[in-house]
Formats: C-alpha cells, sequence, structure tokens
C-alpha cells in the first residue's frame, strides 16, 4: 500500500489550552505525498483551527475529526502561499482545495458525499479567507 501521509495512524496534534484563534499545533513534522505524487511537509510547530466547522455543527462534527489530515495541509498550504507565485491566485487556491479533498477521501472514505458537500462550501467561501493570507 502506497503511503499518503507519515501520520496516518495517530496525527500529531495538541490541543492549545486558553488559545481561541489557532488553539491546535501540529507536534511533529507531517510529510504528505499529493496527488501529483510530490512529497509536501507542514512542519512541527504550525498552529491551525482545526477543520472549519460552523460553530452550530460542532457538536455533530468536531474541529479534530477524520478530516484533519487534509485540513492541516489545507490550512498550511492557503497560509503559506503555496504555488501562488507560480500559479497565480486562482490555481493556487484550486490546487489546494484539491488536495483538501483528495486526502479527506483517502481517509474519511465512508463519507465521500458529505467531503464534497463541504468541499463544495470551501470552494465557494474559501476565497476570502486565502485571499486574507495574500502576502504580496
Amino acid at each position: 500500500m502506497d503511503i499518503f501521509c507519515t501520520h496516518e495512524k495517530t496525527f500529531p496534534i495538541a490541543y492549545l489550552v486558553g488559545s481561541k484563534k489557532r488553539p491546535y499545533v501540529i507536534t511533529e513534522d507531517v510529510t504528505y505525498k499529493l496527488s501529483n505524487g510530490k512529497l509536501f511537509t507542514v512542519p512541527k510547530g504550525f498552529r491551525l483551527d482545526g477543520t472549519s466547522v460552523p460553530t452550530v455543527l460542532r457538536s455533530l462534527m468536531p474541529r479534530v475529526n477524520d478530516k484533519i489530515i487534509g485540513s492541516t495541509l489545507h490550512d498550511y498550504m492557503y497560509m503559506h502561499d503555496h504555488r501562488r507565485l507560480e500559479l497565480g491566485d486562482r490555481k493556487a487556491r484550486k490546487f489546494a482545495d484539491k488536495e483538501m479533498l483528495y486526502f479527506w477521501d483517502k481517509y474519511d472514505n465512508d463519507r465521500k458525499k458529505e467531503n464534497k458537500i463541504m468541499y463544495f462550501l470551501v470552494r465557494r467561501f474559501g476565497g476570502l479567507i486565502f485571499k486574507k493570507w495574500n502576502t504580496k
């Protein structure tokens, strides 16, 4: 079996008590094999807010769930402008969104319909967040 993420059984994430903005931190480097076959590492110490879930739905779907592997990669790519200079804003954002769905489908395979709905919402509204992190 091909390895897609170095931490596919136990994901190295911790909750920072008292932190509201980005309360989760990656505790070890996490390396991904992207859909294009290239390796990509999210470094230890990266902080994120978990899987984006509207507040009213968090009792049904917590922010740390089986989608966290894809969500971590996605947030890192957004926040660090992965491929933005190479591809431009629109294509770089689409690449990050597709990688998120790729890993959601890999590690949360039983919920592909839910994954597609959430992916649609990220495509629809994620541009606001992507622009926020634009460092140009």
